[in-house]
């Protein structure tokens, strides 16, 4: 027994470092690609193995301030008998940007068991002014200074303001001027800097009018990186990405996107520690809507006059001519396959000219597609097969297929060709296996003698039946059940009714009500001057007053339906336009700047709030 332990436990460290070593051995390196001049910050290069050697790359344009320093992680593990292991080095340079321009990390290397393994060498983007704060520090001392004037800078809006410089969108185009069909990759991003990202809400993708789109990358979690935008260091993310292919010429807007973002500042004045945080609440969250410029596309068409056999392509392609036999009987099926690869628009190709022999029987075309969505448009093959059956025995040749194209790197037409292909009919049976019968419907060419099963010739035998169900007794009985059935739904539907016209009844006694305790929670807000909470509430007790005394579920809350719904109840115009201008001014101010916040501004709206439901309370 002790044995048979002691076998199993030798066994399991065996496969523990059978394991660790039949691992692929690997060196990578991580390394921020952009960063602001004079910022400290980490190389850190990791190897899957025991090192004898670590050779520390060539730096230009950076200055080593500390390393290689070496951290050892390994684990073992053994589940349900199975035992794994892991092992990682780590060695980490700190080093400070010297100046403005591109700095290079040389290749690094590593000397395991006599072999060496290099990694990649690196060319990092050094923004002057980036405004970018470090993130590895020298020293305890520079790491709480900077973490201190990060926090500084990351919450400076101490009146809970977002400026347009601190968060904005932006639909990033490949190419702004292309050829009718050309691909185009639009990217939509987010671009933050000294500010923390909560969440965001209310996502309004573009609508792309005039182009055929598809989605390339639609990410679950949203992922920051550093990015240099016009020589600033911002965090950007990738909210969507679309491969469009314009569908028709001349200048075409693609309207803007918007979200309505979540921020999380600090409120209140003055230099403060970051401890302060731990002992009070100084942050509070506050929204801003953020817009995309319009883009604007110039799409040209394509030269004329266009080749014949021109087949709508656009991009870069190859084409792929094959006959399934090049001999074949007669009266059996065969095809020519016309294989179409590349890049481009794929998804849109038609079919090319095939001149099949008059003695040939032909079946409608089958279309295969293979291709990816990418940065060039639709990259991969599309396979057009043309089946026939011959009828007669003979050679046949059959012409070269040719096929246009419009070749966006040349900038002009191309036309590809297969040349001349040659078919040897032999003698076939004309109700053989596959024979296809005179009459049929000339589809897709199947193996019509296992398709199609043999008739039988055995006689029929039918019954006649003389009774019928009308004028039974269970017939009477399906009637009165079926008009007891009606009678019970329309108790029912009359019974709901009602209890809907209670509900809308008590709805419209308690709107004034409930109003009037949302202006007071208003009230408070004002008196505390949280302007943010202030609007929100407003707003609430505007909507929730309409819908509870105009029966108007929140779902239809449209301006259009509020409108149209006070005037059927002859509600003056001039109060309506009131109503409007006040729920705008509150939409406004819950997701603009500091001056919708003063003080008399929201007193003025208050009252004015007031006024507009004690109005609608006298004549709705």
């Amino acid at each position: 027994m002790r044995r048979s332990l002691f076998s199993k436990s030798v066994l399991t460290v065996i496969c523990a470092f059978v394991a660790l070593f039949a691992r692929a051995q690997s060196l990578t390196v991580d390394a921020p690609n952009v960063v602001s001049a004079g910022e400290v910050f980490q190389i850190v290069y990791t190897v899957n193995a025991d090192v004898d050697n670590f050779n520390p790359p060539t730096l230009s344009g950076l200055t080593l301030l500390a390393g290689p320093t070496s951290s050892r992680m390994q684990s073992y593990s053994n589940v349900n008998g199975k035992s794994s292991s892991s092992l990682e080095l780590s060695y980490t340079l700190v080093v400070r940007a010297a100046s403005a321009g591109k700095a290079k990390i040389g290749q690094a290397s590593v000397q395991v068991n006599g072999k060496t393994i290099s990694c990649r060498a690196l060319d990092i983007d050094v923004v002057a002014g980036g405004n970018q704060s470090s993130g590895n520090q020298s020293s305890h001392q520079n790491s709480q200074s900077q973490d201190n004037d990060q926090y500084q800078s990351q919450n400076r809006s101490s009146n809970g303001t977002i400026s347009d410089t601190d968060a904005f969108l932006s639909l990033n185009l490949s190419r702004t001027s292309v050829v009718k069909g050309e691909p185009i990759v639009a990217t939509l991003k987010l671009y933050v800097k000294n500010v923390n990202i909560a969440g965001f809400e209310d996502v309004k993708f573009p609508v792309f009018n005039g182009f055929w789109s598809q989605e390339l990358e639609v990410p679950q979690n949203i992922n920051f990186t550093r990015e240099n935008y016009h020589g600033q260091i911002y965090n950007s993310a990738v909210l969507r990405k679309w491969v469009l292919l314009p569908q028709k010429t001349g200048s075409i807007n693609i309207d803007p996107a918007e979200l309505v973002c979540q921020f999380q500042v600090r409120v209140g004045g003055g230099r403060r520690s970051m401890f302060d945080d731990f002992f009070s609440d100084s942050y509070q969250m506050v929204k801003k809507r953020l817009f995309t410029k319009q883009s604007t596309i110039a799409v040209k068409n394509l030269p004329s006059p266009a080749p014949a056999d021109f087949g709508g392509g656009v991009g870069q392609m190859q084409m792929k001519v094959s006959l399934s036999r090049d001999s074949i009987p007669a009266h059996e099926a065969g095809s020519i396959t016309v294989e179409l690869s590349g890049s481009g628009n794929l998804n849109l190709l038609e079919a090319p000219k095939v001149n099949i022999p008059a003695d040939f029987e032909q079946y409608d075309v089958k279309t295969t597609n293979n291709y990816s969505n990418g940065a060039a448009g639709m990259s991969g093959t599309k396979t057009f097969e043309f089946p026939f059956i011959p009828r007669s025995e003979g050679v046949f040749e059959i012409p070269a297929v040719t096929y246009s194209y419009y070749d966006i790197k040349a900038g002009k037409y191309v036309t590809l060709s297969s040349g001349p292909l040659s078919i040897k009919v032999t003698k076939g049976s004309a109700t053989g296996g596959s024979a296809v019968i005179s009459g049929v419907s000339k589809q897709a060419v199947a193996n019509l003698g296992s398709d199609i099963r043999y008739i039988s010739n055995a006689s029929s035998r039918f019954s006649s039946r003389n009774s019928m169900f009308v004028g039974k007794a269970m017939f009477f009985v399906c009637i009165l059940l079926l008009a007891a059935l009606t009678w019970l739904a329309d108790r029912m539907l009359v019974r709901r009714a009602r209890l809907r016209g209670d509900v809308r009844r008590r709805a419209n006694r308690r709107a004034n009500k409930v109003a009037n305790a949302r202006l007071k929670q208003a009230s408070g807000y004002l008196a505390k001057d949280l302007g943010s909470a202030f609007y929100e509430e407003l707003h609430k007790a505007l909507l929730g007053y309409i819908s509870d005394k105009l029966a108007i579920k929140f779902s239809d809350m449209q301006r259009d339906t509020i409108v149209e719904t006070l005037e059927a109840h002859k509600v003056e115009k001039e109060d309506v336009d009131n109503f409007i201008s006040l729920l705008d001014d509150c939409e406004m101010a819950r997701y603009s700047s500091a001056s919708a916040y003063e003080n008399s501004a929201m007193n003025a709206q208050y009252m004015k709030a007031v006024e507009v439901i004690s109005s609608f309370e006298s004549k709705l």
